[in-house]
């Protein structure tokens, strides 16, 4: 298996760092892409714990074929392929990690697979109500968020179950600024792997 990896998982393209069989896949939000800062920088910092990551383009973003689509079902059905693929072809552990849109992808596909008892992170992502059957659950929020309110990550938290933790940072939805953005995605790092190495 090679370190760095570029993949075409039925359409959707992606790429691996990899590094063992615990993994954090990432669901970038619904403009976004696999090649934002947010996604390459985690990538880096797993990798230097002992994490594989793999980023990918959602279907009609990036560098993925087809029709964007901006309905839930559809991205949960590429985020079902990309973890499916992952399942097929290692001993794999999983985690997610997902930024707005993408979070709320992530926390629905937590909530139909609570037998694999996925850990996640989310950063900037609106309420979604099957957040009730997750745990393992960071919620990562900007207090300046101009697209989400903090009230919608305070949500998040409060129908959660426990293991659970809600972390505000001085940032804007996308974290556009270097050093905050560093901090955040230290602390999802830090979550995620403490579950991935029990």
């Amino acid at each position: 298996m090679k370190k760095l990896e570029k993949l075409d998982i039925k359409g959707l393209k992606a790429v691996l760092h990899y590094e063992s069989e615990k993994f954090i896949v990432c669901c970038h939000g619904l403009y976004s892409n696999k090649d934002s800062k947010k996604y390459i920088e985690l990538a880096e910092m797993a990798n230097r714990k002992g994490i594989s990551c793999i980023r990918f383009d959602f279907r009609g973003c990036g560098e993925s074929k087809g029709k964007f689509d901006d309905k839930i079902e559809s991205r949960l059905n590429d985020l079902i392929k990309v973890v499916d693929f992952i399942y097929d072809k290692f001993d794999a552990k999983i985690s997610l990690f997902g930024s707005s849109f993408g979070g709320m992808v992530a926390i629905l596909y937590a909530s139909l697979y609570t037998e694999y008892d996925i850990p996640l992170v989310t950063i900037s992502t609106p309420f979604i109500k099957h957040v009730k059957e997750c745990s393992k659950i960071l919620i990562i929020h900007g207090i300046d968020d101009e697209l989400v309110s903090v009230e919608e990550a305070k949500l998040l938290y409060k129908n959660a179950k426990e293991p659970k933790r809600l972390l505000f940072f001085k940032a804007d939805h996308s974290f556009s600024n270097d050093n905050v953005r560093k901090k955040a995605l230290e602390e999802a790092v830090k979550w995620l792997y403490s579950f991935l190495m029990e």
